[in-house]
């Protein structure tokens, strides 16, 4: 009887180390597994929503907040499922004017996770791989049209209904990359890197308008969180029907 208590105690202590184990590998090392690094450029969004939360909170996309104004930087990018580069006005802590790359363009050159510029991101994407910017003012809805197929454009036909809200854009693409959609007056609107999940977009997907509360640029977000493995749950909703941010 005591030996079979022994092995019962042994068998139990196993499972228990087993399963933690498990749960370690799924979750990383603290948590951070299924999780979008979400690169906050716009210090106007430090103290409040931005849209680009919005959009990922809204559709139950988990997210951690970097505000690289503030120096904030993952120390491992490779915990996190994907990073976001979202709009602002500052390529801080990214590139130089001179061309120096710092810890967050080293970081888009590796490209060892998933990564989606937008706007400024899409810029600061372009420069880190050697591009350059030009003058071009654009604030505007418009459509976009795509060029090629791609996992992150599933469920669209040819365009998309976008707004525009830069001052500067991509002069050329990179050699790396290949462009995915153009528009009218910004030629380059999208491109991706020809051997990594790196992609630049110059338009808003996240914006919403007056007309528009659902804008479609939101299922280019959801494509690219589940191309990248991201957490996608129910958004919890409190008892007056609003959502609540960030998770």
């Amino acid at each position: 009887m005591k030996d079979k208590a022994v092995v019962l105690a042994v068998r139990a202590i196993l499972t228990i180390v087993v399963t933690v184990c498990v749960a370690g590998l799924l979750m990383g090392s603290d948590g951070k597994a299924g999780t979008i690094a979400l690169f906050l450029n716009d210090p106007a969004y430090e103290f409040k929503l931005s849209p680009i939360e919005r959009s990922l909170a809204e559709q139950g996309i988990k997210y951690t907040i970097f505000n690289i104004f503030n120096d904030e930087l993952p120390e491992d990018e490779t915990e996190f499922s994907a990073v976001i580069i979202a709009g602002g006005d500052s390529m801080r802590n990214y590139i130089d004017w001179n061309d120096n790359v710092y810890r967050g363009g080293e970081i888009i050159l590796r490209g060892e996770v998933p990564i989606l510029g937008i706007c400024l991101g899409h810029q600061i994407i372009s420069r880190v791989f050697g591009s350059v910017l030009y003058y071009s003012d654009e604030r505007r809805w418009h459509e976009v049209t795509f060029l090629k197929d791609d996992e992150i454009l599933y469920g669209f036909d040819n365009g998309l209904l976008v707004w525009e809200n830069h001052a500067y854009a991509v002069a050329s693409i990179p050699d790396q990359f290949e462009l995915f959609a153009r528009g009218n007056v910004t030629p380059i609107q999208m491109m991706k890197h020809k051997d990594k999940p790196i992609y630049g977009v110059q338009f808003h997907p996240e914006t919403q308008g007056g007309f528009l509360r659902n804008p479609p640029g939101w299922q280019l977000i959801k494509n690219f969180a589940k191309l990248a493995g991201a957490s996608v749950v129910d958004p919890p909703l409190p008892e007056d029907g609003r959502k609540v941010f960030p998770y």
